[in-house]
């Protein structure tokens, strides 16, 4: 018997987020394919509050979800960046922006926009995005449409992606597996408790979370941890009620603690709260203590977790790919969860397509990507702990801690030179140069004068100054509140 390309169906175990956005990809790339999804409704979800990057507005548009349904049916809001509190002494606040400076002059792949505001200290995001826009304004024309970002309460995004996913006819079954069998790292059928037949596929998507339900039973399934690069092993997460004021930020709070981070993501009707911590120095008991004291606040109800950051070496094994935390978990630093798994997502269409048994390239292949994606993750976070905070121990241990490779290869280069266009490229990466820009700049790394010798040496000093006196006439467009226009949008 012929094997028939079109006839496959994939299983998916989990019914997650992970789970979800992967089979809304998978289902708009291959029509004709079955897809079904288990899921537990025994098994919980971890976070009370997610934000996104800007990968989510192209899942969106691929699989067709409309940005005001989003918005009316999850609680989210929208996003414009990222603000970081107290992470090092000489910059105590800044942004990461979620829009870079367009068409700005290039000579030689120097952005000479970036290293112009660079020379002067000036703040990229004051020129990337309107002030007004982390003041918890949006713009007041298409406003909805422009978003790329967003903040989403976990629990609503699951249930909304849930619903698409049945209006796409996506099979979902209710149960959790109990056994796999697997021969010659080829799955072949899953049992699940209480139920006699047992379900069958040509290709596993094991999106089950920590427990990796399908990758445990997979004989290459070394983990690549990032410890040594990253302190914070723990995390307690819980939500609390909206402002009183009825304000609802533009943006995601990142506060620098005494062993860690805090994050605060705001939606239309609460808060996601959350201290990332590292263990060797602080307790649940401290980090809960920390939390009450910094939200003033009586805590008795969160969620706590613990987690080895970093990721499989091989998520893609026989038959069985690995997403969302089955497959990588760094933390919840610049939200990359959402974006890696909409990554992972796409990344697996093209492999997929003409995927046969036998074949083992492709697999390669992706595994390779996908260990570009998750090294330009560890150099993004790993980045913004760079501090000359001295105040904690956490904080002095973090000086110590060692770069990945990749990344004192571009402090090597900034110590020298200025920020190049092509610092930070690779398929399918979540940060390239204008998001490392923002955070380098932040933690204090850039060398100032290597920029101005750039500006000097190209003589363009006066074509850059016109071209930024243009670009901040531009961002200054009008603006509203942004409760209100959410509030407008819901009731229309």
């Amino acid at each position: 018997m012929v094997d028939r390309i079109i006839d496959r169906q994939f299983v998916i175990v989990g019914g997650g987020n992970a789970g979800l956005i992967t089979a809304l990809v998978l289902r708009q790339a291959f029509s004709g394919y079955r897809i079904t999804v288990i899921q537990s409704d025994a098994i919980g979800t971890i976070g009370v509050g997610e934000g996104s990057t800007e990968q989510w507005r192209g899942f969106m548009n691929y699989v067709g979800i409309p940005v005001a349904e989003l918005i009316s049916a999850t609680g989210a809001t929208h996003k414009k960046g990222i603000r970081f509190e107290g992470w090092n002494e000489h910059t105590p606040d800044y942004f990461h922006a979620t829009t870079g400076i367009c068409d700005p002059p290039m000579v030689f792949g120097f952005n000479a926009a970036y290293g112009k505001l660079i020379s002067e200290g000036k703040l990229l995001t004051d020129y990337t995005s309107h002030p007004k826009l982390r003041e918890n304004k949006i713009p007041s024309t298409n406003a909805h449409q422009q978003v790329n970002q967003f903040h989403f309460d976990t629990h609503e995004l699951n249930h909304f992606l849930r619903f698409k996913a049945e209006q796409k006819n996506i099979t979902f079954i209710e149960g959790e597996v109990e056994d796999v069998r697997v021969s010659d790292d080829w799955i072949g059928s899953v049992g699940l408790v209480g139920q006699e037949e047992r379900i069958t596929g040509d290709f596993w998507i094991d999106a089950s979370g920590f427990g990796q339900v399908l990758m445990s039973e997979l004989s290459d399934k070394k983990w690549n941890s990032f410890s040594k690069y990253l302190l914070g092993d723990s995390a307690i997460a819980f939500p609390t009620p909206s402002d009183e004021s009825g304000e609802i930020r533009t943006y995601t709070r990142a506060r620098a603690m005494k062993s860690g981070w805090a994050w605060e993501i705001p939606t239309q009707f609460k808060r996601g709260n959350g201290y990332v911590y590292s263990s060797k120095f602080c307790s649940e008991e401290d980090a809960v203590s920390e939390m009450e004291e910094l939200l003033d606040i009586k805590l008795s109800d969160y969620k706590h977790f613990r987690f080895d950051p970093g990721h499989l070496e091989q998520a893609w094994v026989g038959n069985c790919i690995a997403v969302g935390l089955a497959g990588s978990f760094v933390e919840p630093l610049e939200a990359t969860s959402i974006g890696s798994t909409i990554q992972q997502a796409f990344m697996m269409v093209g492999g997929l397509a003409s995927f046969r048994k036998g074949h083992v390239w492709t697999a390669r292949e992706y595994n390779r990507m996908f260990g570009n994606i998750m090294s330009n993750i560890l150099d993004m976070i790993r980045l913004h702990y760079i501090s000359d905070r001295t105040d904690t121990d956490f904080w002095l241990e973090q000086q110590k801690t060692p770069m990945p490779e990749n990344l004192e290869h571009l402090l090597g280069l900034w110590s020298e030179r200025p920020l190049h266009d092509t610092d930070a490229v690779g398929s399918y990466w979540m940060f390239s140069h204008p998001h490392f820009a923002h955070v380098a700049q932040g933690q204090g790394v850039f060398n100032l004068q290597a920029s101005q010798d750039a500006l000097d040496a190209f003589g363009i000093n006066d074509t850059v100054n016109d071209y930024m006196w243009n670009l901040k006439e531009q961002r200054s467009c009008p603006v509203r509140d942004h409760a209100e226009a959410l509030k407008e949008l819901i009731e229309d």
